[in-house]
């Protein structure tokens, strides 16, 4: 809780309803009761939060912000000018640039058309057909590389199978089995003999189909040793063709270099012209860079410029709240040695004060000074001066003898006008203002109306100053609780009422409300239609006769009633 809402919040005279009986205690308790305050510490850092405040390069305590310096605001002209300076710069090698590839562009161009291009292209057709042609020679290799391979593994297993035939062909096997078919039937022989003959037979037999595979395995190797041999052929051939097409070449590069040596000079300048455009480029990025680490360096400065614009904002704010700080304090201090000073006054004070004035207004006012008592006379003692230093002197005026020169009649003496008006002022019609009305309706006592009423009055206004002297604090309504219920009251008729859409409600008019004065002749407007208590307060406490309120009592009609600046309250001096 803030010290501002404590101060605003602390009335000047606390708890008036109380009925218990250390009422003062209380109210001096209530006071004193705060929350704990923020130190100033967290209030500078609550605040740097608030303000984005870089809290490690600012003190928003110090009203240097803890700099060694002020930071300037950079000079967005002076970073325009630099920029500029360096962008003139740039232009000046983007026309270099734009010149040295002119340049090189034009030698490419000569070089497009020159004997040298004409030459070298004629040597890229040669050099092109001889690569056609040593990719076709070597697929040429590859299947002669293939035949190779596949005639030496039908060899291998031609000799693989002959080594286990003893007849290499079908006639030669069939003449073997006429010749022993015959001997078995011409030639007697044992059974061994025979037996051998048939085992021999069916052996022969059996290799018929080794010797047909045999005999197909030699057709397959004559044949491949015919194609490979024309494939050998046509290698032989690519070759030469290789030969003639490199020859051309060789002449042809003489040609080229034979041109080459008349265009060096010209030729000599591209790759000259291809570092002067890279030292460029390195130059334009350089630039580039340059206007870069200008604005960053700028944004640096602004951004910094800034921060100490968010941390003075800050250090004001802080300021200010200690400021307020200590104003609060001082002021909380203030009103509590008032509230004490308050509770130490008699209670109910300006109430006795104003019966007080209105008993001698009425006295002084409209009481008979015929019908007054007469004083009775004192006796003055008369001490007598001995040795008396003013003894044979006279009291003494001038005279009209005495004065040298005398221009004119005497003046006239001043009549007392004022003592004889207030003599002939009870013979005048009884007429009372309105503040005096006023002042009655206060102390809920009514007005005399007639000088007769007069003596009657000031003996209920000194009844009603002893009974406010007997009443405790807080026990009734003093004038400023009754003036801040009139004033809530009369706001609170006067506000506009708002409906629930937030518009304002039209007001029907009531002849029954306070706000309407029934005046002149009302006997044709019935009497439940007119507020017939206007401008009436409520009746008056009887000092003779009523019962005054409890403090309970008392303490519910304080509970409605609002408080007000206790400056409006007037003093009873100012009544007086």
């Amino acid at each position: 809780m803030s010290t501002e809402e404590t101060s605003n919040d602390t009335p000047l005279v606390e708890e008036k309803t109380s009925t218990e009986p250390h009422a003062e205690n209380a109210a001096q308790t209530a006071v004193e009761e705060k929350d704990a305050p923020m130190t100033l510490e967290e209030l500078a850092s609550s605040i740097a939060a608030a303000e984005n405040v870089k809290t490690e390069k600012f003190d928003i305590t110090k009203p240097n912000l803890g700099l060694a310096s002020k930071v300037e605001r950079p000079d967005k002209e002076k970073k325009n000018a630099d920029i500029e300076a360096v962008n003139a710069q740039l232009k000046v090698i983007e026309a270099e640039q734009t010149k040295n590839q002119e340049r090189i562009e034009e030698l490419h161009k000569e070089n497009k058309n020159s004997e040298v291009r004409v030459a070298r292209d004629a040597l890229m057709e040669l050099k092109k057909e001889k690569k056609m042609m040593l990719d076709e020679r070597r697929g040429i290799l590859d299947r002669r590389d293939a035949m190779k391979k596949s005639m030496d593994s039908l060899m291998h297993d031609q000799k693989s199978l002959r080594s286990n035939l003893k007849i290499t062909t079908l006639d030669g096997i069939n003449d073997r089995l006429a010749q022993l078919k015959r001997k078995q039937e011409t030639t007697s022989m044992s059974l061994s003999e025979e037996k051998r003959l048939l085992k021999e037979m069916d052996v022969l037999n059996a290799s018929k189909k080794q010797v047909a595979h045999f005999s197909s395995l030699s057709s397959n190797i004559f044949s491949q040793k015919d194609d490979f041999k024309s494939v050998q052929d046509e290698a032989r051939e690519m070759n030469r063709q290789l030969d003639d097409v490199t020859a051309r070449i060789n002449a042809q590069q003489e040609v080229v270099n034979t041109f080459r040596e008349k265009e060096k000079g010209t030729r000599d300048q591209i790759p000259a012209l291809f570092q002067e455009r890279e030292e460029l480029r390195s130059k334009h990025s350089e630039k580039k860079m340059e206007i870069k680490e200008i604005q960053i360096k700028f944004k640096t400065a602004l951004d910094d410029f800034y921060d100490q614009q968010r941390a003075q904002r800050a250090h004001y704010k802080f300021r200010d709240a200690e400021e307020k700080r200590k104003y609060e304090e001082e002021r909380a201090s203030k009103d509590k040695a008032r509230i004490e000073e308050e509770l130490k006054k008699v209670p109910y004070e300006a109430e006795m004060a104003l019966c007080d004035y209105l008993a001698k207004y009425l006295e002084t006012t409209f009481f008979d000074p015929k019908s007054k008592p007469q004083a009775s006379s004192k006796k003055t003692e008369v001490v007598e001066i001995k040795d008396d230093p003013f003894a044979g002197f006279k009291p003494v005026k001038k005279k009209t003898d005495e004065v040298f020169l005398k221009m004119g009649i005497d003046k006239a003496p001043r009549k007392r006008i004022s003592k004889q008006q207030k003599k002939k002022a009870v013979d005048q019609p009884f007429r009372l203002n309105v503040d005096i009305f006023d002042d009655f309706s206060l102390l809920g006592l009514t007005p005399p109306t007639a000088t007769e009423g007069v003596a009657a009055s000031v003996e209920e206004l000194k009844a009603k100053k002893k009974w406010y002297s007997e009443q405790e604090r807080g026990a009734v309504p003093t004038f400023k609780d009754i003036r801040n219920a009139e004033r809530e009251a009369k706001k609170k008729n006067t506000a506009p009422k708002l409906s629930s859409n937030g518009k304002k409600t039209v007001k029907k008019f009531d002849l029954s409300s306070d706000e309407f004065a029934p005046l002149g002749n009302t006997t044709t407007i019935p009497a439940t239609a007119l507020n017939t208590q206007w401008g009436m307060r409520l009746p008056s406490l009887a000092v003779s006769g009523v019962v005054a309120p409890t403090p309970a009592e008392a303490a519910v009609v304080d509970d409605e009633l609002p408080e007000l600046d206790p400056q409006l309250d007037p003093t009873p001096a100012e009544m007086a």
